[in-house]
């Protein structure tokens, strides 16, 4: 499954790609991140891997985001894997004006096992979660609206 999303933010691209590579502002923008942990490699930079425990749909998700390129704040690649679920997303930033910015995000999902079937039954899922991830941020950096909860 491959699809992209884009949205505009009335920030500069600067501060969007600060927000955007601050670990400890994750659970503010990633809905249902509860903790995140380095597991490999230097925190942010191209090989490294992070566990991501993530509660979501009333699951407890575990999840490894490996950084596949860096090339900020043009663009920043990742892969994340869970069980019966891999997918890659490449995000690219682009100041539109001095104050806006516009992120697109390219995903490609495969699936297999029972993730297999829930992307047949429920294949919009995916896509509303990474306009929802994009929403978030964007209310995070223009707003202040955090979706952390405890």
């Amino acid at each position: 499954m491959k699809y992209s999303t884009e949205i505009i933010i009335q920030k500069p691209r600067q501060e969007i790609i600060e927000v955007f590579e601050n670990s400890d502002l994750l659970p503010h923008w990633q809905r249902g991140l509860k903790r995140s942990r380095v597991v490999s490699g230097k925190a942010g930079e191209v090989g490294s891997k992070r566990k991501l425990y993530i509660r979501m749909e009333g699951q407890n998700i575990k999840m490894t985001e490996t950084i596949l390129k860096k090339k900020l704040p043009e663009e920043w690649h990742g892969k994340y894997s869970s069980k019966g679920m891999e997918s890659i997303q490449k995000n690219y930033f682009e100041a539109l004006t001095s104050n806006e910015t516009k992120w697109t995000s390219y995903s490609e999902f495969k699936f297999s096992g029972f993730m297999k079937l829930v992307s047949t039954i429920l294949p919009d899922i995916f896509k509303k979660r990474s306009v929802l991830v994009q929403q978030d941020f964007k209310a995070f950096i223009e707003e202040g609206k955090s979706v952390k909860t405890n």
